[in-house]
């Protein structure tokens, strides 16, 4: 929302261009990324505690409602707060999704459950600079955060008023998950497991009694969910997956934050675009990232459905050559808007690189939710947002550092190569897969197995059976 107008705030605060850098661009990041992290992982954990369709709700609003406000704003540290409240939304919501996500869909179709989310973010994206840049420059740079925030509270609505929560583990065929919980109904701290899987276990299995089921909630303290966090943290970190997926995060979202950032305000200013020009470039960016999307989805699942291992070879070629289009964008010399062929050059360029550079995000995504339990699921993606802020947070202060070394353009020449390391890291998870995946199978199988008494691992840590929270 900011990139396509940089400038013009930058003007409005009467910021220099070093100024507009460090601070519009490097310290506003730091506060929508970085200042948000705790409230990351308390949200993760609390969607793998609690219902998530309340704690979604309670973000949406927390995300539109300093967006909205926005147009109030005067000076740089009411737009410092504001956009560190949002960032703090922004940063929980991938947990909850993805974690909803995971209880919806199976694994053999997780990728193209991935690859919806990631259209509708490349819409979002899309249209968010769409709209800041061609109102921008005519309304001025606050009203397109209306535009934008007002829509996002219908859909709060909605979801407080329509979604159903779906039970938890559902999507692995298990026999041991809580049914759906209708609106008004509270969810239980984990899922209600079973007590008859089978007519030769049904006569050792033990019956949960009426006073066991009547008796009152578990009260969940600060103390029972630090434990409970502590304890899925170790398990989550056990899985070598996981911590390879978290690692490149950090510099993949750096060339991420480059363009979501500076890039629009270097192709108006310092390409000499202008701003309408620019964000048709950055519409073009995002039009490519939506189809790279839907169809990195589809044939990251049919590899991954073959061997995990083509998968992430696909997504760890996929970030290294998205480098490419990327470097030629920055370097190229050859920009005209009255010249309709070099500007065709540009768009399709742009359009390639969107191609390349949104297929990693929507495999790598599919493959955590496969590697994690259906309970962890929150704290995996409350660690995997955390690594991914790390990059775009630092990764802006680390380019406005190296722009008053080297320039823009050598700068942002060098934080594009940070794709590589990423690139290497993704085909290292292929083989870690196969073996968390089994394991996974085999914890779930013994949970199962464990829980005839209908007490769940989650609701016993909290103190008290499968009772509702």
């Amino acid at each position: 929302m900011m990139a396509p107008n940089l400038s013009q705030i930058a003007a409005c605060f009467k910021f220099d261009d070093a100024e507009r850098d460090a601070k519009l661009g490097g310290q506003l990041s730091v506060a929508f990324f970085l200042l948000g992290l705790p409230a990351t992982l308390i949200i993760g954990l609390l969607c793998d505690v609690v219902q998530r369709k309340q704690v979604l709700v309670a973000t949406l609003l927390l995300g539109q409602g300093p967006c909205l406000l926005t147009i109030f704003v005067t000076q740089f540290w009411q737009l410092f707060v504001l956009r560190a409240l949002t960032g703090i939304a922004v940063g929980g919501a991938l947990p909850l999704v993805y974690s909803i996500t995971g209880d919806l869909f199976p694994k053999s179709s997780r990728t193209h459950a991935s690859a919806l989310v990631g259209i509708v973010s490349s819409l979002g994206s899309m249209t968010g600079q769409g709209i800041a840049g061609f109102m921008g420059p005519s309304y001025g740079w606050r009203l397109p955060f209306v535009v934008v925030a007002a829509p996002g509270l219908c859909v709060a609505f909605l979801v407080w008023r329509f979604a159903e929560e779906p039970k938890r583990g559902g999507a692995e065929g298990s026999r041991a998950v809580m049914d759906y919980v209708r609106p008004g109904e509270k969810d239980s701290a984990f899922e209600h497991i079973a007590s008859k899987t089978s007519s030769s276990k049904s006569s050792s299995s033990k019956e949960v009694s009426e006073t066991e089921r009547n008796a009152p909630p578990p009260s969940i303290t600060f103390g029972s969910l630090l434990k409970d966090f502590a304890k899925k943290s170790k398990s989550v970190f056990a899985r070598k997956t996981n911590v390879l997926v978290f690692l490149q995060g950090i510099p993949g979202c750096v060339p991420w934050s480059i363009i979501g950032v500076f890039m629009n305000d270097y192709l108006a200013v310092d390409k000499g675009l202008g701003v309408t020009a620019a964000t048709a470039v950055l519409m073009c960016f995002g039009a490519g990232a939506l189809f790279g999307t839907i169809g990195g989805g589809f044939v990251g699942q049919s590899l991954y459905n073959r061997q995990p291992f083509y998968a992430t070879a696909f997504m760890g070629a996929a970030a290294v050559g998205g480098i490419f289009p990327w470097l030629f964008l920055v370097d190229y010399d050859g920009y005209d808007v009255g010249n309709a062929g070099s500007m065709r050059r540009v768009y399709l360029t742009a359009t390639f690189a969107g191609c390349l550079c949104s297929v990693t995000g929507v495999n790598v995504r599919a493959v955590t939710v496969n590697v994690n339990k259906h309970h962890e699921r929150g704290t995996a993606f409350a660690f995997f947002n955390l690594t991914d802020d790390l990059g775009k947070g630092f990764g802006p202060v680390l380019c406005a550092f190296f722009i008053r070394k080297m320039g823009r353009q050598r700068a942002f020449d060098f934080g594009f190569w940070c794709w590589v390391p990423c690139g290497v890291l993704c085909v290292l998870c292929g083989f870690t897969v196969p073996h968390d995946e089994a394991r996974v199978r085999r914890e779930a199988r013994t949970l199962g197995e464990n829980s005839g008494d209908g007490t769940s691992e989650t609701a016993a840590l909290l103190g008290g059976g499968d009772k509702m929270v």
